[in-house]
């Protein structure tokens, strides 16, 4: 306690942010530091520099950069009153998550805290989803207004009888919830001939203040690979692609080192990523990383393959599928499974890169604001 203030401010500031609440319980005047506004923001601008993962799996990483003791655990089924539920990852912002019940009896958006084990329900968009409509979110905050937005975008389909691949959109729409407005707003917005989603449970990422998807266009004089919505503007806008013009492509987008990236599996021997060195720059598109495929997966494959993150000894870690993460290294461009202690299997596990914060869901204004 005879440190200056300045200095215990700097020591717990790089404490994992599941310490903190532990250090909560110290004394009254850690409470009162730790429960400051501004050493959340400090706390939350010393995390940024090492971003760690979320996943949803069932038991526990084994990885020499996959911290265990930061690693936090809950149950995602916990959120919904549904037996049946299907809690899937749908972003992850300033430490806040964005978690969907995926049935469409009662499809269900949940923002939570897992630091600070805080969520609200959103209230129930407008409209019944039915098979083979398409709904995929994004969720990110604007540059301007500071505002957290979830975005919905869904859309009918009609589908190719013998290839069951898209054909036509009906109808398409987008919707947008700001947190703290209970309400959703339809954006009007000429998406049709857009097709969100395809190969892969397509997720909106985001990045620099917008929500970014993979889309299929159905135009036959423009093929556009990616949609970029802008959050502060709330309009849609074409985003270059690294090879426009080429469909039926096994792609990804991600965040590697604060920078834009796609990840293609197309190849048969090989995982080719793409880095945009200059954000919306289509030039500045460069293929960084090619990481040779392990022997057992060369040739054919259905899977996409998601970039997470590259580690401070050049690994870049992996998601293929659904089904297991990888790892390679940068030098040797290999690829290596990581060791989990869980059977293989589709639907077994869910990665993102995810920030660990301090941030309460209240100090935000949100009200009806649930604790698991």
């Amino acid at each position: 306690m005879d440190l200056p203030l300045e200095i215990l401010v700097e020591i717990l500031s790089r404490l994992p942010a599941r310490a903190v609440f532990r250090c909560k319980c110290v004394c009254k005047t850690w409470l009162e530091i730790l429960s400051d506004p501004q050493f959340v923001a400090l706390h939350f601008a010393v995390a940024r520099a090492r971003p760690g993962l979320v996943v949803d799996f069932e038991d526990k990483i084994d990885h020499h950069d996959l911290d265990q003791v930061s690693l936090v655990k809950f149950d995602l089924k916990r959120l919904s009153e549904s037996t049946d539920a299907n809690i899937v990852l749908d972003g992850s912002v300033n430490g806040l998550l964005c978690l969907r019940d995926t049935k469409y009896e009662h499809e269900t958006v949940y923002v939570c805290n897992p630091i600070t084990r805080e969520y609200v329900r959103l209230p129930d968009p407008e409209g019944v989803v039915r098979y083979h409509s398409i709904v995929t979110y994004g969720f990110g905050v604007s540059r301007v207004a500071g505002e957290y937005k979830v975005v919905r975008v869904c859309h009918d389909q009609v589908l190719d009888p013998i290839s069951q691949s898209c054909i036509r959109i009906p109808r398409s729409e987008c919707q947008v919830y700001t947190l703290g407005t209970r309400s959703w707003r339809t954006i009007n917005e000429n998406m049709l001939n857009f097709a969100y989603g395809g190969r892969c449970r397509s997720v909106g990422l985001f990045f620099n203040g917008n929500v970014h998807w993979l889309i299929q266009d159905l135009n036959e004089d423009t093929h556009e690979l990616i949609s970029c919505f802008d959050l502060e503007k709330e309009a849609f806008r074409p985003f270059p692609s690294p090879f426009p013009g080429r469909q039926g492509l096994l792609v990804s987008l991600g965040v590697l080192q604060d920078r834009l990236c796609l990840c293609d599996n197309t190849s048969f021997l090989e995982i080719n990523i793409w880095v945009m060195k200059e954000y919306g720059v289509e030039k500045s598109w460069t293929r960084e990383f090619v990481i040779g495929k392990m022997t057992e997966l060369i040739g054919p494959t259905l899977e996409v393959v998601y970039p997470l993150k590259i580690f401070k000894d050049g690994v870049i870690t992996l998601l293929w599928g659904d089904f297991f993460m990888m790892y390679c290294c940068n030098k040797s461009s290999f690829g290596q499974e990581v060791d989990m202690e869980q059977s293989r299997g589709p639907n077994r596990i869910e990665a993102l890169l995810h920030v660990s914060s301090l941030f309460s869901l209240k100090k935000i204004g949100l009200e009806n604001v649930n604790s698991f």
